[in-house]
């Protein structure tokens, strides 16, 4: 157990907490908490419950939760929350080597505190499923509390986009990016 899981009570509640800091305009259904957060529904409804105790979350009308955005701590959690992570690269590395031949994996977005960014997860790869590949990045989603954009690119297909330029890999390798795995040895 991290020392950020210890102090904020567990893996659960911090995930719940993520889902509503990284998403502050979104309305769940402690149904949509539980799927999402990939967390038991009675341990999701102890933690909403918790977390609507000290105000960070509000219960609204037919069941539903939203952030409270009048919550004291509001951008001190946010930053301290998306300066830490309970997924590391070799994690991320390890869940897309297991549904793809993975050649390389660029992180960029919300991984580099650039939320406008195009992408977070560019992985380029064969021999894979989309459906596997969906598994994982909501697995990604789970932990981070936040949708994943991504884009999964056949290597011959990465190299030909690279040589011409084009927009979706420059706009990753263009801008702020952490390549965390990399069998291609291009950029």
């Amino acid at each position: 157990m991290t020392i950020l899981e210890k102090i904020f009570g567990g893996t659960s509640r911090i995930k719940v907490m993520r889902l509503f800091l990284f998403n502050p305009s979104i309305v769940l259904s402690t149904k949509d908490v539980s799927t999402r957060a990939k967390i038991l529904p009675a341990k999701t409804r102890f933690e909403l419950n918790f977390l609507a105790s000290v105000e960070m979350v509000k219960k609204k009308a037919n069941s539903t939760w939203i952030l409270n955005e009048n919550f004291s701590y509001l951008n001190e959690f946010q930053r301290l929350l998306l300066k830490t992570s309970l997924i590391t690269p070799q994690e991320i590395i390890k869940k897309i080597s297991k549904v793809c031949k993975v050649k390389m994996v660029i992180l960029t977005g919300l991984f580099t505190e650039h939320w406008e960014g195009g992408l977070d997860i560019m992985v380029v790869g064969d021999k894979y499923k989309e459906g596997s590949i969906q598994n994982v990045m909501s697995q990604i989603e789970a932990e981070v509390g936040r949708e994943i954009r991504y884009s999964i690119l056949e290597t011959d297909d990465f190299k030909y986009r690279h040589g011409i330029g084009d927009r979706l890999v420059r706009d990753v390798i263009d801008y702020p990016h952490n390549v965390i795995f990399d069998k291609l040895k291009v950029l």
